[in-house]
């Protein structure tokens, strides 16, 4: 029975009581409500009362929404009436009717009849009526978790499940704490993770094991869920094999759901979650992970969603003492100090211990794997000290395979385990959901472990402490294969067990594997050398030492500069950044960063790593002082100054970068776990040093190649926004220009603008915090402070000074041009600079107007560049001179070849003024540079007048043209205008437009990119068809695949010529022996609307007879669609068999997509299930009869090749786990 089935069912059967306790909440979440009042239920039970109405709320505005329930059968009409006249009646309710908004009546009555319903909503066109399909289609849709609260309907397939249900599965589990006890001690961090809830789409809990993630987490989205009347879920994947089905089903139509992820860095469709929340825009999620998981877990959700990330810290002994105490009674206080202190803020391991040995000897207990042993020793009091030695093996490895040749099964085949103890003890742990097993299509038994606290422990007993193998041999052993299962038990052993007796057994067994693995492949030695380079410093150095001298050197400096990508793939800047905050090791550490720049042997990403916002800063943030910054930029400026490497300054430059915004991507190691957090610094003292720091060490450059950068640098550090600063800012910005006087000369020294501008905002920074300005400002001409007025005056943010050209006098003016001009060379300052130039040219050109042309004249030719064209001040003196004077002035001062902007301007003027015979040959003869002048639509005006000009200037045109900006003729092929004016000008000789179009095309591919202008040509000339296809067959493959996928809009263009280019470019592909791979790009597969028209399949059925007998045509036509939706594929297939009566096709079509998309928990399981369906669609679309029974039996063999593919996916899946 499908789900929306049983939910009518139960509203079929539901007594009164209840269907007011299920209305009352459906009617919350359905109009958003901000309050309830049940007049007709019994509080805190599901039984009635009388009231009238059954449940009201009331709006902002004060007025009311009424709500009245019936479950009655027998009369339904005289209910209803009876219960909107209730509702409307004064003296029954005490409410004045106008105060009414909404009046809701709900029942239970399947298929009401039309006619009760107009006559109840006749009474008053308030009145609402929800039966029991609307209800329940809301229930299966939009709020199955209610459905299940209050009619026990199952939530899809088990993926998902209430809060309930989790906390009483915390309390059968033996290796997780009890989640029904109180929050304790944890009162600033659950306000502010509830109000992250409030605010955010998406919230990430992450922290250290046994911090208590899981608990605050849960009374979080509890409160939250209670506050709002939103559905509590909580995702169960480890319970569930159908999780992306769930995810569908439950989630994508859902409304006010907040979902609660637990250590959602485990086996779960995250990908396929993330995309359904992006989606959905009434849906919340929240989720836990340890924080060794923290780095990829918020990658993936970032890519979909924002997120607020908080990092829960480990509550302090103290507070695990008093919560032994009182929510666990535990009375010994010896106990409960000592267990605190040795938990290190793990909670969980505080109280798995300490009920066990409330009442027993405790004196042993030294570290926090005594804690954990304490525990699990009577958690795993049932298993035989073998059967513990098995299940050490298979924490070790994470995975066995029952087969000949995996690591983890040869093991324990040594240790004189014969298979069906294995299998045996496996099953017995499947059962208590302590492991996984899965058999493959072949019949081999595959084994994973899931339980993580348990597998922590185990593998710290095994190698740490009883000595039951040694970690240095299980390296050497597991350090070639696929995530080497080495790293993965060094972080538990360090995680979960770390103290000083872990920590120096790991690093003597390191030590013992070291002396080999340098010596295997590097990504191994690398790999190992990162991971645990804390506990060899000394041999990291020397193995990264000796990769920079004998790598080869290379000035990467540009690529450092120019690239916003980073990677940390680098060993030898991994290794020094990360022992640089080794207070032992840190010089040495620093001195081969150094070395490594200099030398300039990584790439550039990872250079940017180093330096940039991941590895600029040091990893202690406990710190008060930032000394280890302060000897970063110290050598580095020294070691430029020696050596003046372009290298050392470009990351020099980023470095002070990253210091500057005072943001870091927070980097911690401890020990051989790496986690990350965004870090914003407040503003102190120290920071303030640290930010003059870095201008010190960029003045080493400020005389050298890089000086424009940092220049520009100290410029924007000081700048902001408005008049003055807010006091904040400007006492910050004070507090480091103050230590950086001396070095104001170096950054500020010439008569420019923009020194002009920063010297302004310096002196208001001073004047904000009542201080003298430093800078004088007499070294600055009267003309820079012109510009800078005239281009305030044209920026879009409020700056000073401002002024306007009206204001100055004429010698003013021109002087200020020259200013302009040289900030029109500024990429920063082109926009305001060329509004200004334009401006002041104007009002030249109105003072003075016969002297203006020469003025213009002379600053365009004196101009570095091409400055802006002038086009108000031309307008202005074409107007009072005369156009062609003008345009003689002008010429006679400016070569028409270096501006030709300016001169196709003076031609559409006079264009627009009627040109004469002479002005029109000139406007010919131009053509004769190769360069694009004028466009279709100015010509237009011209051929009015003068017949035939128009195709006369594009036969010139298409004859001397030999530049890229051709396109720009046509104009915009989207103005239907600019497409029929080709009929009308060319209809008479089309060649001179054709010639250009194709000139275009080489130009700019794309400019006709909707094929307006191609559909006007073919129609134009039929030989266009020919000439088109010598185009196509002319491009490299990325240009033609994009042409012909643009040429496949024609699928469902009405006129034929159009049809008859795109079947020729069909026939071609079809005929190549390479033509697999074009022939996608001439079908319209993402085109959902080409793909339900007619005219679509008409054609394709016309293509597929034309070529029956063709199985390669048959086969590449079936690949074209193979992408297209499923509806569409399935038919197309269909219609591919149901023609080829032969079989012809047969096991040559592709029925399977040519591509998936997948995710790495699932893979590409959902999407080949999918294609089942499709086949057997496919199956039951075929006509009947004999002639298609070979059709069946091969659509038959090929479900079943999908079905062994799922097979092997699934056991690919299962060992692929992180």
């Amino acid at each position: 029975m499908s789900q929306i089935n049983q939910i009518q069912e139960e509203l079929r059967q539901i007594e009164g009581g209840r269907f007011q306790t299920l209305a009352n909440q459906y009617l919350y979440r359905r109009y958003s409500l901000n309050n309830i009042i049940e007049l007709g239920s019994q509080c805190g039970t599901d039984k009635t009362t009388t009231g009238v109405p059954d449940m009201y709320s009331v709006g902002e505005n004060g007025h009311y929404l009424f709500a009245a329930y019936t479950t009655s059968n027998s009369d339904i009409r005289n209910k209803l009436l009876n219960d909107a006249k209730d509702c409307l009646d004064r003296s029954k309710t005490g409410i004045n009717p106008q105060l009414i908004d909404r009046i809701i009546l709900c029942h239970t009555y399947f298929r009401l009849s039309p006619l009760v319903l107009e006559e109840v909503r006749a009474i008053d066109p308030r009145i609402e009526i929800i039966g029991p399909e609307t209800i329940a289609s809301d229930l299966d849709g939009k709020y199955p978790a209610l459905a299940h609260t209050v009619l026990g309907v199952p939530l899809g397939k088990g993926s998902f499940i209430a809060p309930d249900r989790f906390i009483e599965r915390s309390l059968n589990d033996r290796f997780s704490t009890d989640l029904s006890k109180l929050l304790m001690h944890r009162d600033s961090e659950f306000s502010v993770i509830v109000e992250s809830i409030e605010q955010n789409k998406a919230v990430v809990i992450q922290g250290q094991s046994g911090s208590g993630k899981t608990k605050i987490a849960l009374d979080a989205c509890l409160s939250f869920s209670k506050r709002h009347h939103w559905d509590l879920l909580i995702l169960d994947s480890r319970y569930s094999s159908h999780l992306d089905d769930d995810i569908e089903l439950i989630l994508s139509e859902s409304e006010n759901i907040i979902l609660l992820v637990d250590d959602a860095n485990g086996n779960l469709s995250l990908e396929h979650l993330l995309g359904i929340c992006l989606e959905n825009k009434k849906l919340k999620i929240v989720l836990t992970c340890r924080k060794m998981h923290r780095s990829e877990l918020t990658a993936k959700i970032g890519s979909y969603l924002n997120f607020r990330e908080i990092e829960l810290e480990p509550l302090t002994a103290e507070n695990i003492e008093a919560i032994l105490e009182t929510e666990y009674n535990i009375k010994n206080i010896a106990l409960r100090e000592r267990v605190s202190a040795i938990a290190n803020g793990n909670l969980r391991l505080a109280i798995m211990a300490a009920s066990p040995i409330a009442d027993g000897n405790f004196e042993a207990i030294q570290e926090p794997y005594d804690l954990l042993n304490i525990y699990m020793n009577s958690a795993l009091a049932g298993y035989s000290s073998r059967e513990q030695r098995l299940a050490e093996i298979l924490a070790i490895y994470d995975c066995c395979d029952l087969i000949e040749g995996d690591p983890c099964y040869e093991d324990l085949l040594g240790l004189g385990y014969d298979d069906a103890e294995i299998r045996d003890f496996a099953s017995r742990l499947n059962d208590q959901e302590i492991v996984t097993i899965l058999t493959s299509a072949g019949g081999v038994l595959a084994i994973r472990m899931e339980e993580q606290n348990l597998r922590d422990f185990l593998i710290c007993r095994h190698f740490a402490k009883e000595g039951n193998g040694s970690f240095a041999d299980f390296i050497l052993h597991t350090a070639e294969m696929p995530n080497a299962p080495y790293l993965k038990a060094a972080k538990s052993m360090a995680e979960v067990c770390g103290s000083a007796s872990v920590y120096d057994y790991l690093r003597r067994e390191c030590e013992k594997a070291w002396d080999e693995i340098k010596n295997r492949d590097e990504r191994i030695a690398d790999q190992f050398i990162i991971t645990f380079n804390q506990l060899l410093p000394v041999q990291a150095l020397a193995f990264a030492s000796n990769r920079i001298e004998s790598a080869a050197c290379a000035d990467v400096s540009e690529e450092i500069l120019g690239m916003n990508s980073t990677s940390d793939g680098s060993m030898p800047l991994h290794i020094s950044v990360s022992l640089m905050n080794s207070s032992e090791y840190s010089q040495t550490a620093s001195e081969l960063f150094v070395k490594c720049v200099e030398r300039g042997t990584e790439r550039a990403a990872e250079y940017n790593w180093a330096c940039g916002q991941d590895g600029a800063f040091a990893y202690d943030f406990d710190r008060t002082g930032f000394d280890l910054e302060n000897s970063k930029l110290d050598a580095l400026a020294q070691k430029y100054q020696q050596s003046h490497s372009r290298n050392v300054a470009a990351c020099l430059i980023v470095l002070t970068s990253s210091y500057l915004s005072s943001r870091v991507q927070r980097v911690r190691q401890n020990g051989i776990t790496y986690t990350y957090n965004t870090l914003i610094f407040n503003f102190t003292s120290e920071l303030a040093e640290l930010h003059a720091h870095c201008f010190r060490a960029l003045s080493v450059l400020v005389e050298t190649e890089f000086s424009r950068q940092v220049r520009s640098t100290f410029r924007q550090h000081f700048s902001f926004y408005g008049k003055e600063p807010e006091a904040e800012h400007a006492e910050n910005m004070h507090s480091v220009l103050s230590m950086i006087e001396d070095l104001f000369p170096k950054y500020i020294s010439e008569d420019s603008t923009i020194d002009l501008s920063c010297s302004l905002s310096i002196n208001q920074i001073y004047e904000t915090c009542a201080q003298n300005p430093p800078l004088s400002l007499d070294g600055f001409r009267q003309s820079t402070f012109d510009a800078l007025g005239l281009e305030n005056s044209e920026s879009l943010v409020e700056k000073e000074p401002r002024i306007s050209a009206e204001e100055l006098p004429l010698e003013r003016l021109t002087e200020a041009l020259g200013k302009l001009a040289e900030d029109y060379e500024i990429s920063d300052k082109e926009w305001e600079s060329g509004r200004a130039i334009g401006k002041v040219l104007l009002e030249i050109a109105k003072r003075t107007p016969d002297t203006a042309s020469s003025i213009i004249a002379r600053n365009i030719a004196s101009s570095p560049s091409t400055i802006p064209v002038p086009y108000e001040a031309l307008d202005h003196l074409a107007e009072t001179i005369g156009r062609k004077v003008l345009r003689n002035e002008l010429g006679a001062v400016i070569d028409v070849s270096d501006h030709p902007a300016l001169f196709d301007y003076l031609d559409l003027l006079a264009i627009k003024n009627g040109p004469d015979k002479e002005e029109l040959d000139e406007i010919l003869a131009r053509l004769d540079d190769g360069r694009t002048h004028l466009c279709l639509e100015d010509l237009e005006i011209v051929e009015p007048k003068h017949p035939g000009y128009i195709l006369k200037y594009a036969s010139r045109f298409s004859e001397r043209t030999h530049n890229d900006g051709v396109w720009r003729f046509f104009g915009n092929c989207g103005d239907e205008k600019r497409v029929s004016a080709l009929d009308s000008y060319f209809g008479s000789n089309p060649l001179p437009a054709i010639n250009l179009y194709f000139l275009a095309l080489e130009g700019r591919p794309s400019f006709d990119y909707n094929l307006a202008f191609l559909r006007c040509l073919l129609r134009l000339d039929s030989s266009m068809i020919d000439r088109f296809l010598e185009y196509a067959a002319s491009l490299d493959y990325r240009q033609r695949h994009d042409l012909l996928r643009r040429i496949s809009s024609f699928w469902t263009v009405q006129d034929n010529r159009a049809w008859n280019l795109l079947k020729a470019l069909i026939d071609e592909v079809l005929s190549e022996p390479l033509g697999r791979f074009e022939i996608a790009a001439l079908f319209p597969v993402r085109d959902a609307n080409a793909l339900s028209s007619d005219i679509f399949w008409e054609r394709l059925e016309y293509i597929i007879r034309e070529r029956i007998a063709d199985a390669n045509s048959l086969d590449r036509i079936s690949w074209a669609l193979s992408d297209c939706n499923d509806e569409a594929r399935v038919r197309a297939i269909t219609l591919i068999l149901s023609l080829d009566k032969d079989g012809i096709s047969i096991n040559d079509l592709d029925l399977r997509r040519s591509s998936m998309s997948g995710s790495p928990e699932k893979g590409f399981i959902p999407a080949k299930l999918k294609e089942i369906e499709a086949i057997e669609s496919i199956a039951a679309q075929l006509p009947a009869g004999v002639e298609y029974l070979k059709h069946r039996e091969w659509l038959l063999k090929v479900r079943s090749s999908i079905e062994r593919d799922i097979e092997d996916e699934k056991w690919r899946l299962f060992h692929g786990r992180q």
